[in-house]
């Protein structure tokens, strides 16, 4: 298990993790948190955030090989997740901050393309056919 992060090692790493991923032409960066809760104290909660981008080692099922089974493919390149805890005096500053990174790292990257959902959901065959 990886130890977490401080709060400046995560924005460091938050930081390169979105660039890297709008340098390229596609991926995603999953962002999360979570309630610390300790049933010991009455003490708010700290809260625990975790990043990642998204790759998996799973096998794709969709792969199968010519006798039938799954393999799975060697991966280039391992899932990359970090996490940091934040203690629940530091929240404001701390959200301050992560909004910046949030919203700096999120500027190179393209809004998806989601006008063959729309199509297909308005009875779009006909209009899909169409275009």
């Amino acid at each position: 298990m990886v130890p977490h992060l401080s709060n400046e090692e995560f924005f460091t790493s938050l930081a390169d993790l979105l660039s890297k991923t709008s340098q390229k032409a596609r991926g995603s960066v999953f962002l999360s948190q979570k309630p610390l809760i300790d049933g010991v104290s009455n003490a708010p909660p700290s809260i625990l955030i975790r990043a990642t981008d998204g790759n998996t080692n799973a096998p794709n099922p969709k792969s199968e090989s010519k006798d039938g089974k799954i393999t799975k493919k060697a991966s280039s390149k391992d899932k990359i997740k970090f996490s940091t805890v934040v203690n629940a005096s530091d929240l404001e500053a701390f959200y301050t901050r992560y909004a910046d990174i949030c919203k700096a790292g999120m500027t190179g990257l393209k809004k998806r393309d989601r006008s063959k959902r729309k199509a297909k959901g308005k009875g779009g065959a006909t209009k899909a056919a169409k275009a």
